[in-house]
């Protein structure tokens, strides 16, 4: 019997434990890493050229991926850009990128930009209404004491608050709530990310010296606070021509170095 007989009629053997993962299953995984770390660029080049927060689920239209997938890439972006001057950050529902809050006194310096300036009475009206909305005038009115007409008409101009509708009872005065502007302007993802009035009533010693410090007067532990929705407001000695009281600077978060 010749050698090559012998190969010829020799018995195949298979192997025990065969591999259950083919060769192509790597390049398969590789490709999908590929693809993963491709859409989260896109995300981020989408999010950096667009001039206004824009929502998840058209970045997926755009991206042409699933929702379910740019939004967990999202959340990889916020976590990577936690630490740097730029930040990801979810406002209105819709995401944007901005400079780190804590350099904004350089980036007002380079960009020439004064903080927007909002009176007390804005701050004090934007507030209520902000945790009593839908709220009428003469609902305001009574919370601060004072007629809130030229405040609420500013705040309609700057867009920070909008009619919903009519209260239904005698006279069918009108019902007013804040707007997406207003969640953009203070930085805010929605109106939950409000601070509950049971936070402020808590608020240890030295977090009450900073409040107090910034707002210029002496807080009392029993009642809220107006301008709680507005930590950066810093009062100034200023008038305002509106309602004669001091005025607040107050950093727009939805400007603070967009991208």
């Amino acid at each position: 019997m010749t050698e090559e007989t012998k190969l010829d009629s020799a018995p195949l053997v298979e192997p025990e434990n065969p591999p259950l993962v083919s060769p192509d299953d790597g390049d398969r995984e590789q490709d999908g890493e590929v693809s993963r770390t491709h859409l989260k660029g896109l995300l981020e080049a989408l999010i950096f050229v667009s001039d206004h927060p824009i929502k998840a689920n058209d970045l997926a239209k755009s991206a042409s991926a699933s929702s379910k997938l740019v939004r967990e890439l999202l959340i990889e972006l916020k976590a990577e850009y936690e630490r740097r001057g730029i930040q990801l950050d979810e406002v209105a529902g819709a995401w944007i990128f901005r400079s780190n809050v804590a350099y904004a006194p350089f980036v007002r310096d380079l960009a020439k930009q004064k903080p927007v300036r909002l009176t007390r009475a804005q701050v004090e009206t934007l507030a209520i209404m902000a945790y009593r909305q839908p709220i009428t005038r003469p609902e305001i009115d009574d919370i601060r004491g004072v007629d809130c007409g030229p405040v609420l008409k500013l705040l309609l101009e700057r867009d920070l608050v909008r009619i919903l509708g009519r209260k239904d009872e005698p006279g069918r005065p009108m019902l007013y709530g804040t707007t997406s502007a207003f969640l953009e302007f203070f930085g805010l993802k929605s109106l939950k990310d409000l601070p509950t009035l049971r936070e402020f009533t808590e608020l240890n010693e030295d977090s009450r010296r900073v409040v107090e410090r910034e707002l210029g007067e002496v807080l009392d532990g029993s009642q809220p606070s107006f301008s709680i929705a507005a930590p950066a407001a810093e009062v100034t000695g200023e008038s305002s021509a509106e309602a004669a009281e001091p005025s607040a600077e107050v950093v727009d978060q939805s400007s603070a170095g967009s991208g």
